[in-house]
């Protein structure tokens, strides 16, 4: 089948990912942003930051004064490109490039930097209206509705399903040794940038643990509820960073990184909103008559452990084809920027194939939501009228 109007994506890159008051305490999330664009722009002189029609972030903890604006400007982009935030939480960033891409699908735009950032490290504590005590976290549902902490549905999720914590221990171990040997190798070289001022050059990603082991995670109590299974070893930590993918319509004489083929986005109960990815994935390979063995590399945000296995049993999936790299709960979850982060981490595998390739990213949304994204790498431009 065809895949109608596809968008190209020129470029998909990201900082290294630093824990909440870690490697960026003190380092806004503009900061961030410019420190990357600036890089990003360096590496593809074909295009110009004054050339961007639109600048599309996502944003989950840094609220008010449209952040993707002051990240534009402090980034260098001229005053008369439009910029705009998307909050959807987890799913921000990938929300953000849906938006774009669709905008340059009806010719509204031809190139627009998107992507995300977050910076947990600098978000401002927010007081609440009637107790003018600090939010630890806003209500992802209005009243009527349960709005039980997510880490407590996983630990719920885990004890329905039957996913005991050594399988939980054991993913996460997985995770953080491939996250290492991806490391080593220098695999993550074509999706990383450092971040570089004149008192810093971040180059690794702070969270993927080299010394952990099973014996390890095993002590780590439960972090949600008593006699919970998910603890802070296998869920995934608070982080800073910032993504950045720059799409365009497929005609322009560009060279690129790879193809944004389409998406679904899902609802479902907010308490089952582990399921989102799995929901999410079914549609979308549905919705293009594929089956998961034509699917060359998936990444998944590995919010908890829980989540993660239950995507992998539900279809089957190895090692080689689910984060192959690692996953979330080695590297973290910067929120807003984590969609950037996944396309990034996707194009970087599929572009080790010498040969069209298809890619999911996919993710589930506090809330009660989950978004998948269809991805071909860079040789996938070249199939017959982008078909299988």
């Amino acid at each position: 089948m065809k895949f109608n109007s596809p968008v190209g994506i020129v470029a998909a890159t990201r900082l290294p990912i630093g824990k909440i008051n870690g490697i960026y305490q003190g380092i806004m999330p503009e900061q961030l942003y410019q420190n990357l664009i600036i890089q990003q722009f360096a590496a593809i002189p074909q295009i110009k930051q004054a050339e961007i029609n639109q600048v599309i972030l996502g944003n989950v903890t840094n609220q008010g004064g449209n952040l993707a604006r002051r990240c534009a400007l402090q980034a260098g982009f001229v005053s008369n490109i439009p910029a705009q935030t998307i909050d959807c939480q987890c799913g921000s960033s990938l929300a953000a490039i849906i938006t774009a891409a669709n905008l340059i699908k009806v010719n509204d735009a031809s190139l627009i930097c998107t992507g995300g950032v977050e910076s947990t490290s600098t978000a401002n504590i927010v007081l609440d209206a009637n107790s003018k005590r600090p939010i630890k976290r806003f209500k992802m549902t209005p009243d009527g509705f349960s709005d039980l902490d997510m880490g407590i549905i996983a630990d719920l999720t885990a004890k329905k399903k039957k996913i005991s914590r050594l399988a939980q221990d054991q993913y996460a171990l997985n995770s953080h040794r491939k996250a290492m040997q991806a490391i080593i190798s220098g695999k993550l070289q074509p999706e990383i940038v450092p971040y570089q001022s004149t008192t810093k050059n971040i180059c690794l990603d702070q969270t993927v643990r080299f010394d952990t082991s099973l014996e390890k995670l095993a002590k780590l109590k439960p972090a949600f509820s008593a006699n919970g299974t998910a603890t802070a070893g296998n869920s995934c930590p608070i982080n800073d960073g910032a993504a950045s993918v720059i799409l365009a319509q497929p005609t322009l004489p560009l060279e690129f990184q790879g193809l944004y083929l389409g998406q679904i986005t899902v609802a479902l109960d907010p308490e089952a909103f582990l399921f989102g990815p799995i929901k999410a994935t079914e549609k979308l390979l549905k919705k293009f008559s594929l089956q998961v063995s034509e699917i060359t590399a998936i990444e998944l945000n590995e919010a908890f452990a829980v989540q993660a296995l239950l995507f992998k049993n539900h279809f089957n999936l190895t090692d080689a084809k689910l984060n192959a790299f690692g996953g979330a709960l080695a590297f973290g979850h910067p929120y807003g920027a984590t969609g950037g982060v996944l396309i990034a981490r996707l194009l970087n595998r599929l572009n080790l194939i010498n040969r069209p390739c298809l890619g999911i990213a996919t993710l589930c949304v506090a809330g009660g939501m989950g978004i998948s994204l269809l991805i071909g790498n860079k040789w996938w431009k070249n199939a017959i009228n982008y078909t299988k």
